[in-house]
């Protein structure tokens, strides 16, 4: 958890978990819906937030995170606004398929590159300029109001809030279901975990992604 003199500023979800999660499957631009498990880690962050005050709810149009917006905003009665900019990054050519080592070497050879864009796709330099301001965004919300607000997305999104507050991508992420809160303290923002559901046993077939 944040230490006691930090002051949250934002909260960041990953939306529950898919078939092409459980699947292994790379998801980026594709929109499947939740998986029955999604639905109920939706319901469980419904419950996380269920005392925590929050301002906003965000979300990407995608219906993997505005499911998991809906569920939580049913029971915390705020209205959600989605938002095209808060989509995951966009893999192209590479939505769908099997996350195999040979197909995961592929991208990666993209993401080497951040200005090379991943055919079908956007560059990984585009996807940073395209969430930075949403961050920023977020952050002067709660400068204005002094309630945080709640932005329900992806797992590259919270990729790049550890690239950009924790220096390095995997370091905030959690599996589908998680949060993360965004915080303040003397001054500079500094993000963590602040719940990590449990993996999936395997024999449920449920995947993870990083």
């Amino acid at each position: 958890m944040p230490p006691n003199d930090a002051v949250v500023v934002c909260y960041v979800v990953r939306h529950g978990v898919t078939s092409l999660n459980q699947d292994k499957r790379f998801r980026g631009n594709a929109n499947p819906e939740l998986a029955p498990q999604g639905i109920k880690e939706a319901h469980k962050l419904a419950s996380l937030f269920g005392p925590i005050e929050i301002s906003h709810i965000f979300c990407s149009d995608k219906h993997r995170a505005t499911r998991t917006a809906e569920i939580i905003a049913e029971a915390k009665g705020v209205p959600i606004h989605k938002s095209e900019q808060l989509r995951a990054l966009d893999v192209g050519n590479f939505s769908g398929q099997k996350r195999t080592p040979e197909a995961e070497s592929d991208l990666q050879k993209y993401l080497d590159q951040p200005e090379v864009t991943i055919p079908g796709g956007e560059s990984l330099q585009n996807f940073k300029d395209r969430i930075a301001p949403c961050l920023q965004q977020a952050v002067n919300l709660y400068c204005e109001c002094g309630v945080p607000p709640l932005l329900v997305c992806h797992s590259s999104i919270i990729h790049e809030v550890g690239a950009l507050l924790m220096g390095g991508h995997k370091n905030v992420l959690v599996e589908p279901g998680g949060a993360v809160a965004i915080y303040s303290r003397n001054g500079k923002l500094s993000a963590e975990p602040i719940y990590r559901p449990l993996k999936v046993p395997p024999s449920s077939h449920a995947g993870t992604i990083t």
